[in-house]
C-alpha cells in the first residue's frame, strides 16, 4: 500500500536551535553561589554545590556523573581525576579543577566508597532528584528554571568564548567525537595539564569568593 505521507516535505530542523536559553557565566556563578550558601535545606548544600561544579567544570552528562562512584576518583600526572564511562562506553580520566575537587571533598567528608552522589541513606542519587534540585535553586536565585541536561552545553559554550579558547581542546574535554558537535556551541555563542574546565573552575572560584 502506498504511504500517503511520502510526498509530504519534512520540516528542516536546525541542530543549533534550542527552545531553552542557556545561562550566562554570571548566571552560573549566581546559581552555584545559591547552592553553596542559600539552598533551603542546609544539610544538602554541600552535595548541591559539589554536584553543580562537577557537572559544569568537567563537561559531564548527568547520567555519567550519577553513575560514578567514589572508587573512581584517582590521581594522574599531578591532577585529581574522575575515571568514568563516557558516551560510547569508553573509560576516561577527567581532570577535576581545584574548586570542584575542594567542594567534592567537603561533601564526601572522608567517605571512600559508594556512589559519588548519594542520598542520606547511601542510595544512588537519581535524575528526577537532580531536576528538582536545579528547579529549586533556579527559583531561589531568580533564574529561569532549567534541568541538568543543559549544564554541559553551557560549559562548552562558555569555554569556547574564552579569549584563548582552543576548539580542539574543548572538543576533547567535552568528549565530542565530531568537531561539528563542538562548533554548534561556538555558533550558539586531553590534555590533563590544560583542561578547559580549569579555567572555568578558576573563574567560578573568583566569582564565589567575591560573594562571601
Amino acid at each position: 500500500m502506498k504511504n500517503l505521507f511520502d510526498a509530504v516535505q519534512r520540516p528542516v530542523m536546525d541542530p543549533d536551535y534550542s527552545p531553552t536559553p542557556g545561562y550566562t557565566e554570571a548566571e552560573w556563578a549566581k546559581l552555584v553561589f545559591t547552592a553553596r550558601d542559600h539552598h533551603r535545606i542546609a544539610a544538602y548544600r554541600k552535595r548541591a554545590y559539589a554536584l553543580l561544579l562537577m557537572l559544569y567544570t568537567l563537561a559531564l552528562r548527568i547520567d555519567s556523573l550519577l553513575n560514578a562512584r567514589v572508587e573512581h576518583l584517582g590521581y594522574d600526572k599531578g591532577h585529581h581525576v574522575l575515571r568514568m564511562r563516557v558516551k560510547g562506553g569508553a573509560w576516561r580520566a577527567k581532570p577535576i579543577p581545584p574548586v570542584a575537587w575542594d567542594a567534592l571533598q567537603d561533601y564526601l567528608d572522608s567517605r571512600i566508597e559508594g556512589w559519588l552522589f548519594c542520598t542520606s541513606s547511601g542510595a544512588q542519587f537519581d535524575e528526577p532528584a537532580v531536576w528538582r534540585l536545579c528547579a529549586v535553586l533556579a527559583r531561589r536565585a531568580g533564574l529561569p528554571v532549567r534541568g541538568p541536561h543543559g549544564v554541559k552545553g553551557d560549559g562548552v559554550t562558555h569555554a569556547l568564548a574564552k579569549p584563548d579558547a582552543r576548539p580542539d581542546k574543548v572538543q576533547s574535554w567535552a568528549d565530542h567525537k565530531d568537531s561539528r558537535t563542538t562548533q554548534r556551541y561556538s555558533r550558539r555563542r586531553q590534555l590533563l595539564d590544560d583542561s578547559p574546565g580549569s579555567g572555568l573552575g578558576a573563574d567560578l572560584a573568583g566569582a564565589l569568593a567575591s560573594d562571601t
